[in-house]
């Protein structure tokens, strides 16, 4: 690679005017630019990405283009994000400051083989999309729970999915990759082209190369049986009793269908509710293993229904804009409970990982601790939160050897949960005292675990904190792997040096 002395993004902004991608270049104030930043469809989700800026974006149409645009950026040693759907929280996750955008939203076609057993989708489609062309075809494949996700972020970063039981997590369902790498070449990783690298790419984030195809194994699906039912916070340890026993039974591996995901809201008063998330991938109604859940009374709210997977996807769907004021869900609940709504929010300005026993008894210390956390800044305005409980058992974690296996270094004879936490808020002026308080929350919390011999060091990516260590907690001979990986498939380093977006190998 031809070595330059380092330019600034405005003064290569400049020279790709007249470059193979000038045809591709949109700058600030622009309708096109506009759009891509801040859409209602194409923006980012999260305003801290919309207040990133920039010098100019490249929206390539092809993997041809996204590769010239590489071989143009990584010389001047200007750095650059990429951006797939745009849907991470954190500010420079797939954006940068007065730097180089590379926006992949126009990579986005979603083509089934004739066979129907693979569906290529390109890397700027959201999921939404995906299920969208595949519902009325009778197929589906294994992907995110929210509709506007974009396929990139979450397959690389692992991706958790309804059909997690059945097939693992999304990364797992990738029968290839296309790739572009730091040289500027195109290449396919599977488990027979450089299936180091394919490896790597199922949960190893953007460190190898940009991806801007995904190739995923295909299956027959239907309808499914699906709702979010609510309660009151006087049914936690009843809940809780539920969540754990039901995710010690999906890993025995009894009915690999259902999926159950739980989340604990809070407000400026304390705890306000408990919403689960319950999916089952067959037209089926009230199946044994989530009769517990169907059956818990008092219900504030139940919506199970007989439904398309792309309508499920649209309610767990957080609506797309707010940085600091909590974009929400307005939960209509009957009046004989003398509330007219509810809200919750999923799209907070800020959102940690961690990862839990199968213990109720953990899950319930853990939300006490929220309690006490929580507590000096309840205050603030436009205070709400999550913790949202999301079975990763033994059913699951058995997938993620399949096909070479992935990065992620999960023990596969242990029921766990993964965690997302989320607060979100009104104001600029608290994101430094939030934080604080995340951080030194999740460090409270691991003490606790470790005191009980319960601790799970596993840190999900897609909900990661920027400031957590997501790639160390693969464990050792992962993080050795994936280095590997890099170095020989990126040997100066560019997606380490010149991408600061995801978490990063070293």
């Amino acid at each position: 690679m031809e070595t330059q002395t380092h330019v600034t993004a405005q003064e290569q902004c400049e020279r790709l005017k007249s470059s193979p991608v000038a045809a591709h270049l949109s700058f600030p104030g622009s309708p096109i630019f506009l759009d891509e930043q801040a859409g209602n469809t194409t923006g980012y989700w999260s305003n801290n990405e919309r207040d990133v800026t920039p010098a100019c974006r490249i929206t390539p149409k092809t993997a041809n283009d996204v590769s010239k645009a590489v071989t143009l950026l990584a010389p001047s040693k200007c750095g650059f994000a990429v951006r797939g759907g745009g849907h991470m929280f954190w500010a420079g996750a797939a954006n940068i400051q007065d730097g180089v955008t590379i926006d992949l939203s126009e990579i986005s076609r979603i083509h089934v083989t004739q066979d129907r057993k693979i569906v290529a989708v390109g890397a700027g489609a959201r999921w939404q999309d995906v299920y969208a062309k595949l519902g009325p075809m009778n197929l589906s494949a294994v992907g995110g729970r929210a509709g506007t996700v974009g396929v990139a972020g979450l397959t690389l970063g692992g991706g958790n999915s309804y059909f997690a039981p059945r097939y693992g997590i999304a990364c797992d369902g990738v029968a290839s990759y296309e790739v572009v790498l730091a040289d500027g070449r195109v290449v396919t990783a599977s488990p027979t082209h450089h299936p180091d690298l394919y490896r790597a790419l199922r949960g190893g984030g953007n460190n190898f190369g940009i991806v801007t195809k995904f190739s995923f194994r295909a299956f027959e699906q239907g309808n499914v049986w699906a709702g979010f039912i609510i309660h009151p916070p006087s049914t936690t340890a009843e809940n809780l009793d539920r969540l754990q026993a039901f995710n010690t039974k999906s890993g025995n591996g009894i009915d690999n269908y259902a999926t159950e995901n739980q989340v604990h809201t809070f407000n400026s008063t304390g705890r306000s509710f408990i919403i689960n998330i319950v999916v089952y991938t067959k037209p089926e109604t009230d199946p044994e293993i989530l009769r517990p859940f169907i059956g818990l009374q008092p219900q504030l709210s139940n919506d199970m229904r007989i439904t398309n997977l792309s309508d499920i996807v649209k309610e767990g769907t957080p609506p797309p804009g707010a940085r600091y004021t909590p974009s929400v869900h307005q939960l209509q609940i009957p009046s004989s409970h003398r509330l007219q709504s509810l809200t919750f929010s999923l799209h907070s300005n800020c959102w940690a990982s961690f990862s839990f026993a199968n213990n109720a008894t953990i899950l319930s210390h853990v939300l006490s601790m929220a309690d006490e956390a929580f507590a000096p800044i309840r205050h603030i305005p436009g205070f709400s939160g999550i913790f949202s409980f999301q079975p990763m058992n033994r059913q699951i974690l058995r997938h993620m050897s399949s096909y070479g296996g992935n990065a992620l270094g999960l023990d596969p004879g242990r029921d766990i949960f993964w965690l997302n936490y989320g607060i979100a808020y009104t104001s600029p002026a608290d994101d430094s005292r939030v934080y604080a308080l995340t951080r030194a929350f999740f460090e409270q919390v691991e003490r606790y675990t470790r005191s009980q011999g319960q601790h799970i060091g596993f840190i999900y990516m897609n909900y990661a904190l920027p400031t957590q260590e997501v790639i160390a907690s693969y464990g050792r001979a992962n993080v050795e792997f994936l280095r590997g990986v890099g170095g020989k498939y990126d040997p100066e380093g560019v997606f380490q040096r010149l991408v600061p977006g995801g978490f990063k190998l070293v």
